[in-house]
């Protein structure tokens, strides 16, 4: 009778206990999904992007009423003067290649601000009848009128010129040469700060947290594998490698939601359009990267599960910038759903 009267006792016990515990690990559960659906809107408000000044209206249109046939003509003008072409001595032969490259009759008509790619979409542009010359002889002509720019506006070769061809004629000469070089430093300045705007994206706030595996695999890929290095033309690559676990996914059975862990091998791209990593609401339709590749989810629905290698449990997932979705590859298939977080950093 005492055995049947403990048994009885212990029973209640482990009924209590179980009844107790349920709703606790519910509860932790369903704070884990809640933590991982957090919006970030007012942490995505705060990023500060590299974006160029506010062109300078008074170039631009300086730019747009002088041709490279300008430019021309006040180069021949210069170099025709006796006296300019003995005070260059040596640089005499580079100077007159210089010429001769700028005056292409291809190139003439074309506007400074065209010659520098500013290309107005006009009928005459789209048809290739203004432009298809200028595009093949626009970069040698930029490299002379940076080298002339250096050799006619140096302290030795100054005031010979303005003496040669007078103040009026030395004025039209200083605005065309200092209008296409003006025109150079803002292009070196905005290609300056679109690589700082492409490592914002890919380095700041609203990118990926990666861990620690992650971290070694990218910081080797971006030293040694094609397609992830940086460039000194472009900055960073937008390619990096995913290997995570995520012990956050949701899915949906009977009309309950339950969590299970994953674990996810793929690629990330981030995005690096003006229109993508956009502050507030805004970065969720454009956010700063996406990325996709394989999952292998857990045998059970549990928030730290180890998700084990098996076939029935592998899929694939695929993310738009922190939301993210997921697809187990069972006889009826799971989907699966979370937002990008990182728990403990450099962890999960």
């Amino acid at each position: 009778m005492s055995s049947h009267l403990e048994y009885a006792n212990r029973r209640r016990s482990a009924t209590c206990h179980r009844h107790t515990w349920r709703p606790i690990s519910s509860a932790i559960r369903w704070a884990l999904v809640a933590v991982a659906g957090l919006p970030f809107a007012a942490l995505q408000g705060q990023v500060q992007k590299a974006v160029p000044a506010p062109m300078d209206s008074v170039l631009l249109a300086r730019a747009e009423s002088l041709s490279v046939g300008d430019y021309c003509a006040a180069l021949q003008l210069v170099l025709a003067s006796s006296s300019v072409r003995a005070t260059l001595g040596e640089e005499l032969d580079a100077s007159e290649r210089n010429e001769s490259l700028i005056c292409d009759p291809r190139i003439r008509r074309t506007t400074l601000r065209e010659l520098l790619g500013d290309l107005r979409v006009s009928v005459a542009a789209t048809a290739r009848l203004s432009t298809a010359g200028a595009m093949s002889a626009a970069p040698s002509v930029i490299a002379s009128m940076d080298e002339v720019y250096r050799v006619t506006r140096s302290d030795r070769l100054r005031p010979v010129i303005r003496a040669a061809i007078g103040d009026t004629l030395n004025t039209r000469f200083v605005r065309v040469t200092e209008t296409a070089k003006a025109l150079l430093r803002r292009d070196v300045r905005y290609a300056a700060l679109a690589r700082l705007g492409r490592y914002e994206r890919k380095l700041g706030l609203q990118s990926a947290r990666l861990n620690g595996i992650e971290v070694l695999m990218n910081y080797a890929a971006q030293r040694w594998v094609p397609g992830f290095t940086p460039t000194a033309a472009n900055g960073p690559s937008p390619w990096e490698m995913v290997a995570s676990y995520v012990p956050t996914y949701v899915f949906v059975v009977s009309g309950k939601a339950q969590t299970v862990s994953a674990s996810e091998l793929g690629i990330r791209r981030y995005m690096f359009g003006s229109r993508f990593a956009a502050p507030g609401w805004r970065g969720m339709l454009w956010p700063a990267y996406w990325s996709a590749g394989v999952l292998v989810a857990g045998q059970g629905s549990g928030t730290f599960d180890w998700p084990l290698p098996t076939a029935s449990q592998t899929g694939f997932f695929a993310s738009w910038g922190s939301l993210k979705v997921g697809y187990i590859l069972r006889r009826h298939g799971q989907w699966l759903a979370t937002r990008q977080l990182q728990f403990i950093p450099m962890l999960f």
